[in-house]
């Protein structure tokens, strides 16, 4: 398996891309001590909480985004991924 390939197959990866392309999208740097807020009719994200408003899904990690996460849903990682997925579309209005 590829190295590229298990990062979408990461569903915590996922969310750290998202982050990214977030972070991305309003000019700003990647902090993952504080993650950028944004919210839009799929999903919302503020530093520590993530919501995918579809099912209410809800994601939370302490004071680092990667440490110590934890999920409302007890999803499969490709329900994840599919989740995310349609969260970065819905950021570029795809």
């Amino acid at each position: 398996m590829s190295e590229q390939f298990e990062m979408y197959d990461d569903p915590f990866k996922m969310l750290i891309l998202l982050a990214t392309l977030i972070s991305e999208k309003q000019g700003v740097e990647l902090k993952y001590e504080h993650v950028p807020t944004y919210e839009n009719d799929v999903f919302a994200i503020q530093h520590e909480k993530f919501v995918y408003k579809k099912d209410g899904t809800e994601i939370t990690w302490f004071e680092f985004l990667g440490r110590d996460i934890a999920s409302t849903s007890d999803l499969s990682r490709s329900q994840y991924n599919k989740m995310f997925v349609d969260c970065m579309a819905s950021l570029y209005s795809l």
